[in-house]
């Protein structure tokens, strides 16, 4: 006889402009992701972004991702750009497609307020971020990071 499982029901995810009370959720996302423990002023150093350009997750009844963005001007081909500067989503939500989701999102965001492109920055060997950026359409731009090492 053949053992039948429920079916799996999909998360319900909400996603939503970010608030100013979302801070303390974010930030426990961060800690979780990266290891760190950073703070965070209004304008959201060191994490980067601006609370009007940026996006949360919701799932069960808490942010369980987050998009944090900035409207800027590209100063090589004098545009109006989003940035994406950090993008974190909880572990234990990771595989429900959330980071795709805030990024559908914020894109519309962005879309709306006559942006004329996304860019992000990304290590080159960030084997997570740099496929998810690929599969949702994004291709490498035209700047390429030069640095300058000042401690020996």
């Amino acid at each position: 006889m053949e053992e039948k499982t429920a079916p799996r029901q999909e998360l319900q995810v909400n996603i939503r402009n970010m608030r100013e009370g979302d801070i303390e959720e974010v930030l426990s996302i961060d800690r979780k992701t990266t290891g760190k423990n950073r703070a965070f002023t209004y304008d959201f150093s060191p994490l980067g972004g601006e609370l009007i350009m940026s996006v949360v997750a919701e799932a069960d009844g808490k942010i369980v991702g987050f998009l944090l963005g900035q409207r800027s001007s590209s100063s090589y081909d004098a545009t109006d750009i989003a940035l994406v500067q950090n993008i974190g989503v909880d572990p234990e939500y990771h595989h429900h497609h959330i980071g795709t989701k805030l990024m559908q999102f914020f894109t519309e965001c962005c879309k709306k307020r006559g942006l004329d492109s996304i860019h992000a920055m990304v290590r080159s060997q960030d084997d997570q971020l740099i496929p998810f950026l690929k599969s949702m359409k994004f291709i490498e731009g035209k700047l390429v990071e030069f640095v300058k090492p000042l401690k020996r």
